[in-house]
């Protein structure tokens, strides 16, 4: 599936298009790699 994000400066994400709380976390944690690997987030 397929998921947008949302990432706001105060920290805050909106997930959209998550068919389920699952899908949603992988997402989350998808972004999380993503954003450590470029160096935005320690």
């Amino acid at each position: 599936h397929k998921v947008a994000m949302l990432l706001f400066s105060s920290g805050k994400i909106v997930c959209a298009g998550a068919r389920s709380k699952e899908d949603a976390s992988k997402a989350v944690e998808s972004l999380s790699k993503e954003l450590t690997s470029l160096g935005l987030l320690h």
